[in-house]
């Protein structure tokens, strides 16, 4: 285990203190010299420490005059950071674990705990018949014999009918316990058979798969949090069946908020990692998810959680992000020539315009210029025009134009002299270059690419437009 996924500072840390119940676990580790053993616990889908206990001689005790959040925890050796893992439910969490250094996970036994118990049978079942699967998959693919290929396949569907079966038995008598909870979670949509074309049948999965995607995901049970199936299933859903568009993705987030209850752990969690996961995407138009959650979440106060100042932070940052969307028309500014002509972005006359704000003391300006020069040399003839703004003023504002480490193209080359434009709060500048591609009527097309990507990205504009025109 990745030693640097256990934080010594808890993130996302719900105390839940209750009047006369506690937590008590004792450890046994055989072969285990060190004086030190962490509990730790998931949450989403990383892992914290919760806990330390000091012992002697192998032997631990984990105990506070509290309670223990519901989940799937860890048993952490030191240094090697080698685990097990077990489960804690509201309720019985005063029981005793023993295990062997030597195989931590193949050792673990329970005592006073069934719901531990009934996971290891749980997990010692799904093991061996996955093994067997294993086995049973190399086979199919190394063999060419129809029959013995029927009958691989066939002891493969029996296999999987087994683990199915076992799955409901316990989820049956496990009832409501985290246990149950957990297979639930794990459980995979079963595919109906469709017909038609190849075609037409996989568009038919696709939509079924979707569809069913979350029917046995508890968006109304916090448990599901503190195991590390449910953030990697969110992940996985939002990144391979969703289409990777702003509006498509708000959607599909809309409805998984939906599914919560906007008092819930799970709410909150959603909507805080979602925000800073499209915050920090490098994905081009996830400005415009960032934008549709802070509107209709934060500004309308569904998220009492965060403080004034935060809110604040996150709400300016949405309305400085709004008119610079994708399909926005890019604001105007008026800047001025090296013979200080006035010269406005919506003036320029082209079918596409790059607008490039750059920097002459930029190490990145500096190096991408010749790749911007050779683009403009290839791309002017097809109708594409460079807007480019020096965002020197003042006295350094000569720095535009006398500059021996960067060579201009002939496109248009302007400055903001006196520092009177607003270009700068506009258009959000807080590094260079930045990079806007713009069509004729100056609707933003795509933004913040590099030098080296413009002439792939303005050859995939043509082919839309050219796809377009053929419609």
């Amino acid at each position: 285990m990745n030693s640097r996924l256990f934080a010594l500072s808890v993130l996302f840390y719900y105390s839940l203190t209750l009047a006369g119940q506690n937590y008590e676990i004792k450890v046994k580790v055989k072969n285990y010299t060190r004086d030190t053993l962490l509990l730790g616990y998931h949450y989403g889908d990383k892992q914290y420490i919760k806990d330390t206990a000091i012992g002697k001689n192998g032997e631990f005790v984990f105990k506070r005059d509290t309670v223990l959040e519901p989940g799937m925890y860890l048993l952490v050796t030191q240094p090697e950071h080698d685990f097990c893992q077990f489960l804690v439910d509201y309720d019985k969490q005063k029981f005793t674990i023993e295990t062997d250094k030597t195989d931590l996970a193949k050792n673990l036994k329970f005592k006073n705990s069934r719901l531990n118990q009934d996971f290891m049978n749980y997990v010692s079942f799904v093991s061996g018949r996955r093994v067997i699967a294993d086995s049973l998959t190399r086979q199919l693919k190394d063999s060419k014999d129809t029959i013995l290929r029927r009958s691989l396949d066939d002891r493969l569907k029996g296999l999987d009918k087994e683990v199915k079966v076992f799955q409901d038995k316990v989820i049956s008598e496990q009832g409501k316990s985290i246990l149950g909870l957990m297979i639930r979670s794990t459980k995979e949509v079963e595919l109906p058979e469709f017909e038609g074309n190849e075609e037409e049948k996989n568009e038919k999965l696709y939509r079924y798969y979707k569809a069913h995607y979350f029917d046995y995901t508890d968006f109304k049970d916090d448990r599901v949090l503190r195991m590390p199936f449910f953030q990697p299933r969110i992940d996985k859903y939002l990144s391979n069946l969703v289409s990777q568009h702003p509006d498509s993705l708000s959607k599909e987030l809309d409805g998984l908020l939906a599914r919560c209850d906007e008092k819930s752990e799970v709410y909150r969690f959603l909507l805080s990692t979602q925000l800073s996961s499209v915050a920090n995407s490098k994905y081009v138009g996830m400005d415009g998810v960032y934008v549709h959650l802070v509107e209709n979440y934060y500004e309308k106060g569904k998220a009492p959680w965060i403080d004034k100042e935060s809110l604040a932070k996150i709400i300016r940052d949405a309305h400085a992000l709004k008119p610079l969307l994708i399909d926005k028309i890019a604001p105007d500014f008026i800047v001025y020539t090296r013979d200080s002509i006035p010269i406005t972005l919506h003036s320029v006359k082209a079918d596409y315009t790059i607008l490039l704000i750059w920097a002459p003391d930029c190490g990145h300006c500096k190096k991408s210029m010749p790749a911007f020069v050779d683009f403009y040399k290839k791309y002017k003839p097809k109708g594409v025009e460079i807007f480019a703004v020096c965002n020197k003023s003042g006295a350094e504002e000569a720095k535009c134009w006398d500059n021996p480490d960067v060579k201009l193209g002939d496109w248009i080359n302007t400055s903001d002299p006196k520092g009177v434009s607003n270009y700068r709060l506009l258009y959000d500048v807080k590094s260079t270059p930045q990079v806007y591609i713009l069509d004729k009527d100056k609707k933003i097309l795509t933004k913040k690419i590099s030098a080296e990507q413009l002439p792939e990205v303005m050859d995939k504009i043509f082919k839309l437009k050219t796809n377009e025109k053929d419609k």
